[in-house]
């Protein structure tokens, strides 16, 4: 029997970031030949000024959201993000998965075996998306009824909610990650959400036809109020060892 090398952390993170870029244009490109291969052979290749139009309200709203979404989640995800690209279903599913994963196994995200372990618990995720969706392709005729029943369709309306209430109290820790705390770190983002929901309030129209771009906006502004709030010492920074220096100074 073999024995299990040692890999370095380094030549693990750049070999995933070679596969994770080749998958990622191997799926590209497949994304792309699809819908123009068919597009192709029944002749009907649409012109690219109405590609332009039919897509520009989309691309306004969703190309600003992946951005934003984007910074958000790479810190949780680590070198497993590919992956939950490629797969889809990244807030929904991926993410969940990834920080269930991390509470189980008692790891902290940014840390080389939370990674490791992320990998795993979003490859496991995909498997099962998979294997959920041909059993729902095989029973969606014979389920039709229940499905479509009042009660199933009520409480498939509190799934997200419920959802992305546990990512909003998972967030609230000062827990960022490798062992560093960040103190009254959710006090910078008081502005930008009183800001938010005034405009949801008073232009709701305008506010979900730009809802990427104010995120976008929204990023720097907090960066900006976080940094003053450090200079100032209302949010603390607590590294990894902070504690054990400080009892060695006191006990010196």
């Amino acid at each position: 029997m073999k024995k299990n090398k040692n890999v370095n952390a380094n030549e693990y993170y750049e070999r995933m970031h070679k596969i994770g870029n080749r998958l990622m244009i191997c799926a590209l490109l497949l994304f792309f030949a699809i819908p123009l291969i068919i597009s192709g052979y029944y002749d009907i290749m649409p012109k690219i000024s109405d590609l332009l139009v039919a897509a520009g309200g989309l691309s306004a709203i969703f190309i600003p959201i992946g951005i934003a979404e984007t910074f958000a989640e790479i810190p949780v995800m680590g070198s497993s993000y590919y992956i939950s690209l490629i797969t889809g279903n990244v807030l929904n599913l991926k993410l969940p998965a990834a920080l269930n994963a991390l509470k189980v196994a008692d790891l902290k995200q940014g840390t080389e075996k939370g990674d490791a372990v992320i990998g795993v618990a979003v490859a496991a995720s995909s498997l099962v998306t998979l294997v959920m969706l041909a059993i729902g392709m095989l029973l969606l005729t014979p389920l039709q009824p229940f499905l479509s029943s009042p009660f199933v369709t009520t409480a498939a309306g509190y799934v997200l909610p419920a959802l992305f209430g546990c990512l909003f109290l998972g967030s609230l820790s000062d827990d960022v990650g490798g062992g560093v705390l960040v103190h009254k770190r959710l006090l910078a983002l008081i502005i930008p959400f009183v800001v938010c929901i005034a405009l949801y309030m008073v232009v709701p129209d305008l506010y979900e036809t730009f809802e990427g771009f104010v995120i976008i906006i929204c990023i720097p502004v907090i960066y900006l109020i976080t940094k003053k709030m450090y200079k100032k010492g209302i949010i603390t920074v607590e590294l990894p060892g902070d504690k054990e220096e400080a009892q060695i100074q006191e006990e010196a």
